[in-house]
């Protein structure tokens, strides 16, 4: 049977879910399993690199999208198969692509040997899956952080109602293959994978994690008022009617700011740049996922 390494964020999956996870993956005839428990999301990028050199076929990740997005950091660009098991408050990645939540269902997907070959992203050199912005989501996420493990998705909802009353505009450039895009006032700048948000919400109409794409929104809508009215057109997908976002799509994308911001990558603050460079991996991460 297949090499598999499981990385669990032990703050994220219950003790319960672990194991079931076990005893699943015995009853499926997975005996060679490499566990290794982390603490925090980030961590579990060595993990997966450390599984990889091992000869993991597999790696299967329990957790949210940071430790997603972390260990996919290691697997991109190998022969290594990414397995999830979504644990946390969004799981975007997870939700994005149907993949089950069940923990039956996920081991039969793995030892059924369904696999897809999807797109990834990269800023500043940081690999991501699903969105990165700056401004308006990332002082969202940062505030609700607090809430999270208290109130869950609902932390995020409290964090925007807070934000939308007192979100500021700022300077933002961006090019998109060396071509000029937009330049002006921003409330919020998105780089996106794949355009899926929870409840079928598709943050950019028509993208998907293969399409060899990355797609941008300048947004402007500042106040509750026009915030509504842009997540109605997010609801209809019906974004590029609004006035209050520019559209656009390319291979890499520069995104320059009037100083440094900070940014967040599928759903975690990563830290300040005045610059963002994004650029697309097309087919370089393999899921077990169904296949379409």
């Amino acid at each position: 049977m297949s090499n598999i390494a499981v990385v669990a964020n032990t703050e994220k999956i219950v003790k319960k879910d672990a194991r079931r996870l076990r005893s699943a993956l015995a009853s499926a005839g997975i005996g060679d399993v490499h566990w290794v428990d982390i603490e925090k999301g980030s961590d579990a990028k060595a993990a997966a690199k450390k599984a990889v050199k091992r000869g993991a076929t597999t790696v299967l990740v329990c957790g949210g999208d940071g430790s997603v997005r972390a260990a996919s950091e290691a697997i991109v660009g190998t022969q290594t198969a990414l397995a999830v098991v979504p644990s946390g408050t969004a799981n975007l990645f997870a939700s994005g692509l149907d993949l089950p939540s069940d923990i039956d269902e996920i081991v039969e997907l793995i030892a059924r040997g369904d696999r897809r070959s999807l797109d990834t992203a990269s800023c500043n050199g940081q690999t991501f899956n699903v969105m990165a912005g700056t401004g308006f989501d990332v002082d969202m996420l940062n505030d609700a952080e607090d809430d999270k493990e208290r109130l869950g998705t609902l932390a995020y909802v409290s964090a925007a109602v807070r934000e939308t009353r007192h979100r500021k505009m700022f300077d933002a450039k961006i090019e998109i293959d060396g071509k000029p895009f937009y330049e002006g006032p921003a409330s919020c700048v998105l780089v996106g994978n794949s355009g899926s948000l929870k409840g079928g919400v598709k943050a950019f109409p028509g993208a998907t994690a293969t399409d060899g794409r990355l797609h941008v929104a300048a947004v402007t809508a500042v106040g509750k008022r026009e915030w509504a009215n842009l997540m109605v057109s997010a609801v209809f997908r019906r974004q590029q009617w609004s006035s209050h976002s520019e559209l656009g799509e390319g291979e890499a994308v520069t995104v320059t700011f009037d100083k440094r911001r900070r940014f967040e990558l599928d759903g975690g603050v990563k830290g300040k740049s005045k610059t963002l460079e994004f650029e697309i991996q097309p087919h370089s991460l393999l899921v077990c996922a169904p296949v379409a």
